[in-house]
Order: C-alpha cells, then structure tokens, then sequence
C-alpha cells in the first residue's frame, strides 16, 4: 500500500513540476539573463524575397476619398459625409463602386476604377479632378478589407484593415496572438474566390512562410487556428487521471489507517 501512495505521489509530482517555467525565461529585458540560445538583434539570419498580392478593385468595394487642394475650401464639392449617430461611418462615408466598377463623383461623374491597384486608382481619380480643383491631392483607401480569425486565439471575430497588403501575422497579432494551445504548425486559410471556396494549410514555425503568396491576405479571408492534442489532454484526460489519481490515494490511505 505505502509503495503504491509513493509512486502516486511521484506522479502527481512530475506533472506539477513538468508545468513550470523558469522565471529567468519570463521575465523581458534582464540586465545579465543566464538563458542559452538567445538570439542577436543585430546579426541577419535570412532574406526573403516576399510575394505581395496586388488588391485590384472589383464592384462592391466601398473606398474613402480625402481630397486636398489650393482651391478655396467653400468650392471643395468632395468636403461632404454622413454622420451616424453622432460619428462618421467610414463605409456610409465612402463611395460604392456600381456593377461596372465605376464609382460616381459629384460634378465629375462616373470614373472607371475596375481591375485597377490602389495606387492606379489614385492616380486615375487625380487626373479626373484636375479640371475642377487646382492641384488636387487624393488619399484613397478601401473600406472594404475584412477577414476572420477563428480558434485558438485571444479574440475571434471578423476585422476590418484599411490597408490592402495585411499578412497574416499581422492578422493574428489584430486577434490578440496564439492562446496557450494554438496549432501554430497546423493553420487553415479559407479563401473565396470565383464562387468557390479554396482551402489551404500553412505554418507559422517555418520561417519559408513568410516568402509565401498567401502570407498576405485578399478580402474575406478567413484564418481558423486549431488547437494542439495538449488541450484535450490537459482539459479532458489529465483531468479525469488526476480525479482517478485523488479518489485512489483516498483508498489507499484508507486501507493503510485500517490495516494499522
């Protein structure tokens, strides 16, 4: 009996002891941290080459147009939004490229923008104002970039960037990063593209990833971060061991005060 107490309570010890962590590897900015294989800020280890996707406008995408320029702010026709509830909504605020790809400016009328990057676009918009304000500057951004962080991360939901080239890092560190038991080398991208539904799987242990084409993200990518085996271990099994564990030490110690 006594033999059988000692070894549950060597195993209860190895779990306990097996979930710590030294404070010397928690602790940031140490003045002398004693920790091997530290790395060295300034020492390159690898480049890469990276493979943005270009975004180009479709029909639907709603864009934010901001325009300076030196005619007279009273004649500025673009100086205009629509408040809700007492604040601006970026999207409300913005203008909707039609069926065509065409978005549709006061005074000007409609300029094509279809299939064109943000930055051509820009350019196109500039060049149809010129008649009506002197040296127009335009800021254009899309409204419309939105995806989705599911599973084992801080903060699920769907998000909304105002920048078109989000990889995704990125996305992940705006869903408050990896919970204790993320699958970072296991991680599925949902893609929609021409009616279909394109399933990938990618790593974020594997520094190639970052040379990846899908290392960035297109509009309503959906990213899905599964759990490791450790969480069922952890939340089903060791708990059902330890509760097995505890009611047997129990009859044990029973057994031992009655044979005594």
């Amino acid at each position: 009996m006594r033999n059988t107490l000692t070894a549950l309570v060597a195993i209860l010890s190895i779990l306990a002891f097996g979930s710590c962590v030294p404070q010397k590897k928690l602790i940031l900015l140490q003045n002398n941290p004693k920790v091997e294989d530290q790395g060295n800020a300034d020492e390159l280890l690898r480049s890469f080459n990276l493979k943005p996707k270009i975004y180009t406008l479709k029909p639907g995408d709603v864009l934010s147009l901001k325009v300076q320029s030196t005619t007279a702010a009273e004649y500025n026709f673009l100086n205009t939004g629509i408040a809700t509830a007492g604040q601006t909504d970026p999207v409300l605020d913005g203008y909707t490229l039609d069926t065509e790809g065409n978005i549709l400016l006061p005074a000007i009328g409609k300029v094509n923008l279809n299939g064109l990057s943000m930055p051509e676009a820009r350019i196109k918009v500039t060049e149809a104002l010129k008649p009506f304000l002197t040296d127009p500057t335009v800021n254009l951004r899309l409204l419309t970039f939105r995806y989705t962080v599911l599973g084992e991360v801080n903060r699920q939901g769907q998000f909304t960037t105002y920048q078109d080239n989000i990889n995704v890092m990125e996305a992940l560190a705006s869903a408050g990063g990896f919970s204790s038991y993320s699958n970072r080398g296991k991680i599925k991208l949902v893609r929609y593209e021409n009616g279909q539904a394109k399933l990938y799987n990618f790593s974020v242990l594997n520094d190639n990833t970052l040379a990846l084409s899908n290392f960035y993200l297109q509009p309503n990518d959906m990213i899905v971060v599964d759990p490791l085996p450790a969480k069922n271990i952890r939340e089903n099994m060791l708990a059902n061991v330890t509760l097995t564990l505890s009611i047997a030490s129990t009859i044990v110690l029973l057994f031992t005060r009655l044979a005594q």
